[in-house]
């Protein structure tokens, strides 16, 4: 499945069933059972244990419908199908006239799947499929996404970045010893990540002195004179005094200011909202089938 869909798909399968069935609840006349939920349900609060079989809930009305749907009798959804429960050699065929489903609707288990898992994986992943047609038949309009990039162009804009190594140390006399060594080297990167290690305070010492990146704006006024025109591979020449001691700073990248234009992140933005709408359809479907539903919450422990 393509990267779309698994970011849309809000309905992902469970991977560890509890086998114990007690009843959650009962949906359009069907059980749903700890059978279906995750292994540790029993242990979790009444507020997550509520969240999850309304999700359950959610899933089963999800399964109903898209296993009424033609969709399923396509050799595409039988052969994902398979290759989901993943049938061994060694197990009895589908009959080729019949299909897969008709295969698997009386068996009670298959390789560790009860009744019921087997509905639901089944269930969910006609629904998928459902998903992914909904979103290849989605067209936005191009006014419709300059407008949306339009309101949304901080998010596809980069601020002038700097990517920060840095060494923390108690004393000036220790930080002008540091700077020292770093202008006699020839590999500075190297010098600086060893000297950090050395004689750092900081967390980061470990990792080479790894400070992360920050956005050339979001640099305090401490910070700012000092690092705001470093270039790639430069240092602090001098200590920097702040609220955590003496303070030499090493650029490891220094990342331009990228002012986006519609053209040159067009695909992002259409599949950004191509996403959205495809989440809200799948969440809009079922939200509409469950006001039609029969729903009772029998689990109330």
């Amino acid at each position: 499945m393509n990267k779309l869909n698994k970011a849309i798909l809000v309905l992902s399968c469970i991977t560890t069933f509890s086998y114990a069935s007690d009843v959650l609840s009962v949906v359009n006349g069907h059980k749903v059972t700890t059978e279906v939920a995750p292994k540790n349900f029993k242990t979790l609060s009444k507020d997550m244990q509520k969240k999850i079989i309304n999700r359950l809930i959610d899933k089963r009305i999800a399964s109903d419908y898209a296993l009424k749907q033609d969709i399923v009798n396509t050799e595409e959804f039988e052969k994902v199908l398979k290759h989901v429960l993943s049938i061994e050699e060694g197990e009895k065929k589908p009959d080729a006239k019949k299909g897969l489903l008709s295969f698997l609707k009386n068996k009670k288990t298959i390789k560790g799947y009860t009744k019921e898992q087997l509905y639901s994986k089944k269930g969910l992943l006609a629904f998928d499929f459902l998903v992914n047609k909904y979103a290849k038949n989605l067209e936005i309009p191009l006014k419709e996404q300059k407008e949306y990039y339009k309101q949304n162009k901080y998010k596809y804009d980069t601020p002038a970045t700097k990517e920060l190594l840095s060494i923390v140390v108690k004393d000036k006399k220790t930080a002008l010893m540091i700077i020292k060594k770093l202008s006699s080297t020839k590999d500075i990167l190297q010098e600086f990540s060893n000297l950090a290690k050395k004689y750092s305070l900081a967390p980061s010492a470990s990792q080479n002195g790894y400070f992360g990146k920050i956005a050339t704006y979001e640099l305090n006024y401490t910070l700012r004179p000092a690092i705001k025109d470093l270039k790639r591979s430069e240092f602090t020449k001098k200590p920097v005094k702040t609220e955590f001691g003496y303070q030499i700073f090493y650029v490891l990248n220094d990342i331009p200011e990228f002012n986006s234009k519609f053209d040159l992140v067009k695909t992002k933005v259409k599949n950004e909202m191509m996403e959205k709408r495809v989440k809200q359809w799948a969440m809009d479907t079922i939200a509409k089938l469950r006001q039609n539903a029969k729903i009772k919450i029998v689990y109330n422990r």
